[in-house]
């Protein structure tokens, strides 16, 4: 047996899914819940027991339970499949050679922690604790010490029988001359996970003046992206889900700092601002507000105002928290004081419209002409890159008239004015959309058709298919015509032939498509496909009257011949509507 249909069968796939959402029934094997996947107040995620898959009307997501595991969890296909074989029992084939790295850098990792972990001491141990921490949190986040030796880890991981070729692509030996040598070396060294909570990568924080840099990050890898991943995310996950906050900071110091003083929804940044892909991480966790307590000097003011930039983190009530000049959050945990500075810097943290018009005025005069207009300036792209209801655009908006003492018409006309000078990208783009609004309508009406060939039995499957292709002659270049393709490939095997279009736009609608459908095959199954199929021969012939129109501007010579195919496509055209109106009723 396929091992996704081994494990399908053993897993329980609604209590899957109850670890991370609360469900209650929606009908005979189906349950709904809050959609954990984005913000919401009524429920639009549904479970069906029966066809073994999720889908949230709201935002879109939807597929089986790999696909759940994948989303939830944040990690790949394959690691969600390594995940629930463990957890079911089931035995996987060995992994081609292609791919077999990826897992052996995850043990180098898991080996050279232990060697870290071990040799955590003396004067190592000593430094984190000046620094305030408690063993409880050094041992929460893992933390450990690299010795100064050349060779210490590299003979480390040769007695486990780990190759320094292999080593220096985890990332943790380096390579001078041929010669392979421990990467970080008198440093105190920070894990850094997944959200599987597996060690990818490590940073390593300097003992002695004389090493530099300050920190030093093992490479990139097949494993390691850093702009994937937040520094802390395995063990903030609970809190953030349970607080629908996240404190986002800029050093690994600083997340073990405010955990341990109980901000344990922390998480720090592995690049110099927050990223797209650490924004639906968070996304994925159900957090509603995002504290950007980056450091106050002028490298942490920019990346504030770059996180306030990403598109993912406008989902978000985003504020700016602002600690005093020259502090960072981590100098924090040694004062007496600071953990009631913190909750202050939290309680006063300026909304994102306010941090946005202080970092905007900063070193100008408001009083004068000139200081309102760089003012303006600097504010205008945020309006006119706005996308309509933009909440924070208009709040913004709200301030600009109040503070620069702006009329709000003459802002208007000022944005317009801006949007304007954008018209010719904007007018290819209106057609560009019009030509994917036609090729969207298309998808969906096969998507329909290939939902109501996935309704019947199985057995019955292949002679449902050719029926339909029988009555559509589906062009070579249509998502249709692929299935049918793949259908066959896949020995009519409804299962194997989904997971062939699951990671792909397409898969996701036609589980749309899925969960609107009846579980049980249709008495008037046929009616409903010969509806569906006229629809669906309509709009194939609407695309090709559109090509010949665009084709009458290119070829005017044979504007005859290709006016006479148009008027016979608008004949069949015509004949397709009869049909399908008439199965109507009317």
């Amino acid at each position: 047996m396929d091992p996704r249909e081994e494990i399908r069968s053993r897993l329980d796939f609604k209590a899957v899914v109850e670890r991370y959402v609360p469900l209650k029934p929606a009908g005979k094997g189906r349950w709904k819940g809050l959609c954990p996947f984005h913000n919401e107040k009524t429920p639009s995620f549904y479970v069906d027991e029966n066809k073994g898959m999720f889908y949230c009307f709201g935002c879109k997501a939807g597929g089986d339970v790999f696909k759940f595991v994948q989303m939830i969890e944040g990690v790949d296909f394959r690691e969600a499949l390594e995940r629930l074989a463990q957890e079911t029992g089931v035995e996987l084939p060995e992994r081609g050679p292609a791919r077999k790295p990826t897992r052996d850098l995850i043990e180098v990792n898991q080996l050279a922690l232990a060697y870290f972990r071990e040799h955590l001491e003396g004067p190592a141990l000593d430094y984190l604790h000046s620094r305030g921490l408690e063993d409880a949190t050094i041992e929460r986040y893992a933390l450990g010490f690299a010795p100064k030796r050349w060779d210490g880890l590299l003979r480390h991981l040769q007695r486990q029988g780990v190759s320094p070729e292999l080593a220096l692509r985890a990332g943790v030996l380096a390579e001078k001359d041929g010669r392979f040598y421990d990467r970080l070396r008198g440093r105190v060294v920070f894990p850094i996970r997944d959200p599987m909570g597996r060690v990818v990568a490590f940073t390593g924080r300097a003992l002695s003046g004389e090493d530099t840099p300050k920190y030093l990050n093992t490479p990139e890898t097949d494993v390691f992206k850093k702009n994937r991943l937040l520094y802390g995310y395995p063990e903030a996950r609970k809190s953030l889900r349970e607080r629908k906050r996240a404190i986002v900071v800029e050093g690994l110091f600083d997340v073990l700092a405010l955990a341990q003083m109980g901000w344990t929804e922390t998480v720090a940044v592995l690049g110099s601002a927050l990223s797209p892909d650490q924004a639906r991480l968070l996304e994925r966790a159900e957090v509603e507000r995002l504290y950007l307590a980056f450091d106050a000097d002028e490298a942490g003011r920019k990346a504030t105002l770059a996180g306030l930039e990403v598109s993912v983190a406008r989902r978000f009530l985003t504020y700016a928290v602002l600690l005093p000049e020259g502090r960072d959050p981590g100098d924090l945990l040694g004062d007496p004081g600071g953990k009631v500075a913190f909750a202050r810097a939290l309680e006063e943290a300026l909304p994102e419209v306010e941090y946005r018009l202080a970092a905007a005025a900063e070193g100008v005069d408001l009083k004068t002409a000139e200081g309102k207009r760089v003012v303006l300036e600097r504010l205008l792209p945020r309006l006119t890159d706005a996308e309509p209801f933009d909440p924070v655009a208009e709040a913004l908006k709200a301030v600009i008239v109040d503070r620069l003492d702006l009329d709000p018409r003459a802002l208007e006309d000022l944005i317009q004015s801006q949007r304007r000078r954008k018209r010719p990208v904007v007018e290819q783009a209106q057609v560009e959309a019009a030509s994917r609004d036609q090729a969207d309508r298309l998808l969906l009406l096969e998507l329909d058709v290939i939902a109501q060939l996935l309704a019947v039995g199985p057995d019955q499957l292949a002679d449902w298919i050719r029926y339909v292709e029988d009555h559509t002659w589906p062009p070579e270049d249509t998502f249709l015509a692929e299935f049918i393709r793949v259908a066959e490939e896949e020995s009519y095997k409804p299962r194997r032939v989904l997971d062939r279009f699951a990671e792909r736009g397409e898969g996701g609608r036609l589980f749309e498509r899925l969960m609107l459908s009846g579980s049980e095959h249709p008495g008037e199954h046929k009616e409903q496909l010969d509806k569906s199929l006229a629809r669906l021969r309509e709009a194939y012939l609407l695309r090709k009257r559109a090509r010949l129109t665009a084709q009458l501007k290119t070829e005017p010579d044979h504007a005859l011949e290709i006016l006479k195919e148009i008027q016979e496509l608008d004949q069949a055209i015509e004949a397709e509507r009869r049909l399908y109106r008439a199965r109507n009723g009317g």
